[in-house]
């Protein structure tokens, strides 16, 4: 389990550097998710698409986009595309670009991830203001986006009590989170019945002196993937300061 400020030799070494496992195959598909607040408000919806280019050295493309949506939407008017590019061998990713709009500020951040860094640029513009551009950049050498991450999650055996540790960015700071598989269950995702593989996770800030913090504004998270041949996520439910957000699999599309 993550510790608070705990030092960098300690979580470095526990990263799970396991290759791709037997579960690296996906077919290009189109997944449909919908977000509710609490269980009771719809908050958003989201979707991910994956699709394969090249036949040698070829990747996989991850596009995805969301919104907030009903009386979120009236209070909190946000919407986002993302794009990850991944080598379909090694499940590393390669680049990762996201943009996020809100009510009056507009962000976008680019990833670049080579064997020993990740080089972020993030600009950002607020309503009436100028336009503000900054680069940094985090030394690892086994670092994960958002997309790749998951790619990299649902390939491994996933037996019970199995953990794995991973160094992931979804925008331009690293954390790391840690997946423990705690069991195997029967679970209805939005009326349909599936054999799921069920995951605690936690998740940990590091800071720029590679200490790691816990993440306080994130109290649990439990993740449902399905237990099956391609094992898509189904379900993710997670506890924070002001409520309870879950995201759940509505509908799936093979594309080819």
């Amino acid at each position: 389990l993550l510790q608070s400020q705990e030092s960098p030799r300690s979580w470095m070494k526990d990263v799970t550097r396991l290759p791709p496992g037997d579960h690296a195959n996906l077919r290009p598909v189109k997944l449909e998710y919908t977000l509710s607040w609490n269980n009771k408000i719809n908050a958003g919806e989201f979707e991910i698409s994956v699709t394969r280019r090249g036949t040698t050295n070829s990747k996989f493309i991850g596009n995805a986009k969301g919104r907030s949506t009903g009386f979120v939407r009236v209070i909190w008017p946000y919407h986002f595309r993302a794009r990850s590019i991944i080598d379909e061998k090694s499940l590393r990713p390669i680049t990762f670009q996201l943009t996020e709009q809100e009510r009056n500020e507009q962000s976008s951040y680019d990833i670049i991830f080579d064997k020993r860094k990740q080089l972020y640029s993030t600009t950002s513009k607020k309503k009436d203001e100028n336009e503000r551009t900054a680069t940094s950049r985090f030394k690892f050498d086994f670092g994960q986006d958002a997309l790749s991450s998951a790619f990299y999650l649902r390939t491994q055996p996933l037996n019970n009590g199995d953990e794995l540790n991973m160094v992931v960015t979804p925008f331009n700071k690293p954390y790391l989170a840690n997946f423990r598989v705690i069991g195997k269950e029967s679970r209805k995702v939005k009326g349909k019945n599936y054999k799921t593989i069920k995951l605690a996770a936690q998740v940990g800030k590091i800071n720029t002196d590679l200490s790691l913090k816990h993440y306080d504004k994130i109290k649990t998270t439990t993740l449902w993937i399905a237990d099956d041949e391609y094992r898509l996520p189904l379900e993710l439910q997670t506890e924070i300061s002001l409520g309870f957000v879950s995201a759940r699999l509505v509908d799936s599309e093979w594309l080819e």
